[in-house]
C-alpha cells in the first residue's frame, strides 16, 4: 500500500506543469519539473542573461526566444508529462 502511494506522489501532474509554465515559463521551471533539466536550465540561463541586456537587441532576442519556446511548450506539456511518467520505474 505504501509503495502505491509513493508511486502516485512521484507522478508528474500536467496541471502543475501548466501552472509553472504560466508563472515561470520564461525560466523553464515547467521543464525542470518534468525532468528536462538541461533544456530547463538553458531557458533560465537565456532569460537571466537577457535581463541586463534588455535595452540592446540581444536582450530582446533572448526574451523572444524563450517566449516562443514557452508557447511551444504549452502544446507539448501533456506529451512530456506522459513520457516522464512512463519512464518512472514502477514500485512493487
Amino acid at each position: 500500500m505504501d509503495a502505491l502511494m509513493l508511486s502516485g506522489s512521484r507522478r508528474k501532474s500536467v496541471g502543475l506543469a501548466y501552472l509553472l509554465l504560466t508563472f515561470f515559463g520564461l525560466f523553464g521551471l515547467h521543464r525542470l519539473y518534468l525532468g528536462r533539466s538541461l533544456s530547463g536550465a538553458g531557458m533560465a540561463a537565456i532569460t537571466l542573461l537577457s535581463i541586463p541586456l534588455i535595452w540592446s537587441g540581444l536582450g530582446l532576442l533572448g526574451f523572444v526566444t524563450t517566449g516562443t519556446w514557452a508557447l511551444a511548450d504549452a502544446l507539448l506539456i501533456p506529451s512530456m508529462a506522459r513520457e516522464t511518467n512512463q519512464a518512472m520505474p514502477a514500485l512493487a
